[in-house]
């Protein structure tokens, strides 16, 4: 499942507070950036890229839950960035409530299937209120991880 597999301590952050959802996406490329999972050169475009993903339809998929996403040439395995936002921001979610789970989901143009799969696989795990609330509760990247590895192994 992707939230095991490709998204690590490093690339979670839970005391960012960002001014809007633009913000945000642009805080979480630059954190992947930092952490090794993407070349700085390419940070401008991909930012861009999902802006405009954003703006043509948001990826607010409801009960707080936001999945910023989008394909591109030049990784060859997916990156995964995510921020815990406990007062949550407007996403222009489509259910008008705020957001407090935001993630940012990469793939590598040439694994559409996965891309899908893997969105499909997110949102099922975040479907589950009691995880999504425990979730938002917790302050430690590492907990984060740890919890989504205990609570993620049902969700194919």
């Amino acid at each position: 499942m992707i939230l095991i597999e490709s998204l690590f301590p490093d690339t979670i952050v839970t005391d960012y507070k960002p001014t809007n959802r633009w913000d945000i996406i642009k805080y979480l490329v630059n954190l992947l950036v930092k952490n090794g999972q993407l070349p700085g050169e390419l940070a401008d475009s991909i930012t861009k890229a999902l802006i405009e993903r954003e703006k043509s339809m948001s990826t607010g998929i409801g009960k707080g839950i936001a999945i910023p996403h989008c394909v591109i040439d030049q990784i060859e395995e997916p990156k995964i960035a995510m921020a815990i936002l406990p007062k949550g921001i407007n996403f222009e979610a489509i259910d008008d409530e705020p957001v407090q789970i935001i993630i940012l989901l990469l793939s590598p143009k040439s694994k559409m299937q996965l891309h899908v799969k893997n969105l499909a696989a997110i949102a099922k795990f975040m479907n589950n209120d009691q995880l999504k609330d425990k979730l938002i509760s917790l302050k430690d990247s590492s907990e984060i991880k740890k919890f989504i590895i205990d609570n993620c192994t049902n969700v194919k």
